[in-house]
This record gives structure tokens, sequence and C-alpha cells, in this order.
């Protein structure tokens, strides 16, 4: 199991990196049109765009871990241990819940968006967002993982 789940990392990872590389490329390729060839290419944008969207939102869901997230723990760490193991538990409890929540709004709203589409490819924004109704499903997942953690026996190593 824990060798399926590396794996999937690394593949997350690959993906995040090309959906990066992919951005980079057609942000390059769309400065030297304008600039080398005084050649606009109005869809290089949209690309980048919803590129980026996809990157910020894949690594959020499958790369980022709970540590690498920012956080404002100024007072957490101060807390003795058991203090920070119940701030963990309500914070993933409070978070990891609001998000589960949200999820099938989520999803309604992303399947409601076939309906639109991007200015200049005509792609779906169904498309273009279903990568947020990801990012909303991991963080529920997640959360749910990390609560596992914290009510186990070595819960100390998952602060």
């Amino acid at each position: 199991m824990a060798r399926a789940i590396a794996w999937l990392g690394r593949a997350a990872q690959l993906a995040g990196s090309l959906i990066f590389a992919c951005v980079f490329a057609v942000f390059i390729y769309k400065i030297f049109m304008r600039y080398a060839l005084d050649r606009p290419i109005p869809w290089a944008d949209e690309v980048s765009v919803i590129l980026f969207i996809w990157v910020i939102f894949w690594a959020n869901a499958f790369i980022l871990r709970e540590r690498e997230q920012i956080t404002f723990d100024l007072v957490y760490r101060l807390l003795p241990p058991r203090g920070q193991r119940a701030a963990a538990l309500l914070r993933t409890l409070v978070v990891g819940g609001l998000f589960a929540a949200a999820l099938p709004t989520v999803v309604d709203y992303i399947a409601f968006l076939w309906r639109e589409h991007t200015a200049v490819l005509m792609i779906r924004l169904d498309y273009v967002y279903a990568c947020f109704g990801l990012f909303v499903f991991m963080v529920a997942v997640r959360a749910c993982i990390e609560l596992a953690r914290l009510a186990g026996r070595r819960w100390r190593e998952h602060l």
C-alpha cells in the first residue's frame, strides 16, 4: 500500500511539473510572438491562465503536504503537545468539515458551467474548473486521514 501511495505521489508531482512546464512554455511563446514578431497570440493568454489555475489546484490537492502550507501558528507552537493535538484536531475538523459540506455545491456549480465557454478557444468552463472540484474533494479526504492520524496512538508524529 505504501508503495502504491508513493508511486501516486510521484505521478502527481510529475503531472504538476508538466503542467507548470507547459505554463512556462506558453508564456515564453506568447512573449516571443508579441515582442519579437509583433504578432500577439490571443489563445496563449487563455491557455496560460487555464494551465495556471490547474497547476495551483493540482499542487494543493495532490502534492503539498499539510506541513508545507503557510500557516499562522504562533500560538499553536506555544501550546504543549496535547494542546497542539487538540488545536490540530479542531482545525482539521473545521476545515475538512467545511470543505466536505461545500463539495456537493461546488460539484453542482462546476457541472452548471458546461453552458459557458472561454472567450477565445471556446473551452467549456466545467473542464477549466474541474480541478477545483478535485481540490475541494482532496482537502476533505486529507482531513479525514489527518483526523485518523491525530486520533491514533502515534499522534505526536503528526503535529
